[in-house]
């Protein structure tokens, strides 16, 4: 039958005489009729109408199915039908189970603090009572096992455990832990599955309730309870079950785990020229590739600029219970020609119409007006000051030097000791070395291969590619160091949106200040009317006591209680604007403290000694090396944490 694959469109390609049909859709249910799954599809022939959700409920509808339509589920097969794959063993709806009878008590000579295991008899009920019926995907209902009249205790469908009918007993059903809830007999699962449906983490003793061996077939057993269908990891099974029973302690294992989806790779922009020699996505090995890093080369009339590639499609993973996960990404990147910038025919290749500085942005690509130095910044130029347009340096910034412009600034070998600003960003192939001399300052990014001794302002992201040594470093972007040996030592780096590097200090034990930069909020309104309120409150307070209403209205004569109403009704008034002033305040504060917690300074390598992070208005002091390590804002211990990387 034809499934649809290689045609997107999903339509047949029978011959145009043939009559028309709709798509058709034929399924198969799991051995437990508890839910169905695509099994075969016919695509539509003539004018007959293609796979919809409106379709497939009707197609449910006449298989005799009741149930929920699983949309996430429909809208997957429809993509999958889209591109041309096969939409078979897609499961589009589910049934319900039953509640299985539960006990009035139960007997237990083990101990029930521990687990029970899939198959072990635990206990007996004692009168057993019916539960509520099930549904299967054709309509059929699942009686519970037990008709006996009800008690105070019952076994509900799918509570992990069964009764016998005729000997009471109460057998297990899946690993984990009896509970007795609400006159409700269960077997709480110590199985999870993740809310991502790609891992399954079992909570591990070394005994069951009757003092017996847990073995991994045991759990092995419950994983096909819950339908997972991912083998389980036996060697992480062994290895915690075996510390369980030496250490007497609960163990945490990952047991089955989901093939995540390949994400897709989204289409980019790439260079033509790529002399420039600035920095670039940092790639394995050290390495650096320059076409990734909205780099400004330079260009003449008729140059190419460059050609977008189109994106690539990522994999599909599949979660534990064996179902495809679609891959993420695969974005097309779109240009929208800017100023000198010239589509050719392909729709995909630009060239320049004038000479300048290439500039990408927020998807628009355009040629910048320059001026290009035929050297150094040095005497033979003086200071450059431009009302419009970029710089292009083809030496160095020499020191006490100034270069202000409201565009770009790029620099082809080193900025000294000098004052550099650009409305834009300012890109540096080699390094910047100010000996505590001069400022780099910039409304967008800073890029460099080093800094040395430098002071750096940015309005966007600061990225040094392999050294930031004794720096004063402000930026309202992240600040990175992560290429090469991507070392941040000495000085002061603080940035409002993270920080990152392999290093972090020096083996010496530099003093290196590495902080986010984050303030309190401070509503002056807010604050202004809580002391005002405040104050009144208090004003009345003093002059008629703080007492409950009933016992100053109890004291007060009665020609005057008239009155004394209104000053208790104000207070009242008082207090409850109070509240939600205080209520208004601690929100705002409490949203700072989430959004904090979300910052992070990142070391991929090593944290020396002498290191102090400062996040939050908090410190902390690294007093011994540490690894592959991530500091962030704790929200409620109000102190900074040290997690992995």
């Amino acid at each position: 039958m034809n499934n649809g694959a290689g045609n997107p469109l999903g339509k047949s390609t029978h011959p145009a005489d043939e009559p028309d049909s709709d798509a058709k859709l034929s399924f198969s249910l799991t051995e437990d009729r508890m839910a169905a799954f695509i099994s075969s599809y016919e695509p539509p022939t003539g004018e007959g109408k293609p796979l919809s959700i409106m379709l497939m409920e009707k197609e449910l509808k006449r298989a005799g199915y009741g149930g929920q339509l699983d949309h996430d589920a429909a809208m997957f097969a429809l993509k999958r039908l889209s591109e041309g794959k096969s939409i078979l063993n897609v499961a589009l709806v589910r049934g319900a189970y039953p509640q299985e009878p539960e006990d009035g008590s139960i007997y237990c000579e083990g101990n029930l603090n521990y687990p029970v295991v899939p198959g072990l008899v635990f206990g007996k009920l004692m009168p057993p009572v019916k539960g509520r019926p099930g549904m299967t995907i054709d309509g059929e209902e699942i009686k519970p096992q037990s008709s006996k009249e009800p008690s105070p205790l019952r076994v509900p469908g799918g509570s992990g455990c069964d009764l016998d009918p005729e000997t009471g007993e109460l057998v297990a059903e899946r690993y984990g832990l009896v509970r007795v809830r609400e006159g409700k007999i269960s077997v709480d699962s110590l199985i999870e599955v993740s809310s991502d449906y790609m891992s399954v983490k079992a909570y591990l003793y070394g005994f069951d309730c009757f003092g017996s061996h847990i073995s991994l077939r045991q759990i092995e057993h419950s994983l096909k309870e819950l339908n997972i269908t991912r083998p389980i990891r036996h060697m992480a099974g062994e290895a915690a079950l075996k510390k369980a029973r030496e250490t007497a302690a609960v163990q945490e294992a990952v047991i089955a785990k989901g093939t995540e989806p390949v994400a897709g790779k989204d289409g980019w922009f790439e260079y033509a020229h790529d002399e420039v020699n600035t920095v670039g996505t940092a790639l394995e090995g050290d390495r650096v590739d320059y076409r990734e890093r909205g780099t400004h080369p330079m260009v003449k009339p008729g140059d190419i600029i460059g050609k977008i590639h189109p994106p690539v499609e990522g994999k599909a993973g599949e979660d534990v219970f064996g179902r495809l996960t679609p891959p993420p990404g695969g974005n097309p990147f779109e240009v929208t020609p800017g100023e000198s910038v010239v589509p050719l025919a392909d729709g995909i290749t630009y060239k320049a119409s004038a000479t300048g500085i290439v500039h990408l942005e927020n998807g628009e690509l355009s040629v910048c007006d320059v001026l290009v130095t035929k050297g150094d910044v040095d005497y033979s130029t003086g200071n450059i000051r431009l009302e419009s347009g970029s710089v292009h340096v083809t030496g160095n910034v020499r020191e006490g030097f100034t270069i202000e412009a409201p565009e770009h600034v790029t620099v082809k070998e080193t900025i000294e000791g000098s004052h550099v600003t650009a409305g834009k960003d300012i890109e540096v192939s080699g390094g910047i070395v100010m000996n505590d001399k001069g400022l780099v300052k910039s409304g967008g990014n800073v890029i460099a291969q080093f800094a040395a001794n430098a002071r750096i302002e940015s309005g966007d992201e600061v990225i040094i590619a392999r050294e930031i040594s004794n720096c004063l470093i402000k930026s309202k972007g992240p600040v990175q160091a992560t290429s090469g040996k991507g070392v941040i030592q000495g000085g002061t780096i603080a940035s409002a949106t993270g920080i990152e590097a392999n290093e972090l200090g020096s083996e010496i034990g530099v003093k290196t200040v590495v902080a986010i930069l984050t303030s309190p909020p401070n509503n002056k309104e807010l604050i202004e009317k809580r002391e005002a309120l405040r104050a009144k409150l208090l004003k009345i307070n003093k002059s008629i006591g703080e007492e409950p209403d009933e016992l100053i209205l109890s004291r007060t004569p009665e020609n005057k209680q008239e009155m004394m109403e209104k000053v208790l009704l104000a207070r009242a008034q008082t207090r409850m604007k109070l509240k939600e002033i205080r209520r208004k305040i601690n929100a705002e504060l409490g949203a700072y403290y989430q959004n904090l917690e979300r910052l992070s300074i990142r070391a991929r390598r090593v944290v020396y000694p002498g290191v102090i992070i400062r996040i939050g208005g908090k410190s902390y002091q690294v007093d011994e090396p540490m690894h592959r390590v991530r500091f962030y804002f704790e929200a409620a211990s109000k102190s900074i944490v040290a997690g992995d990387f």
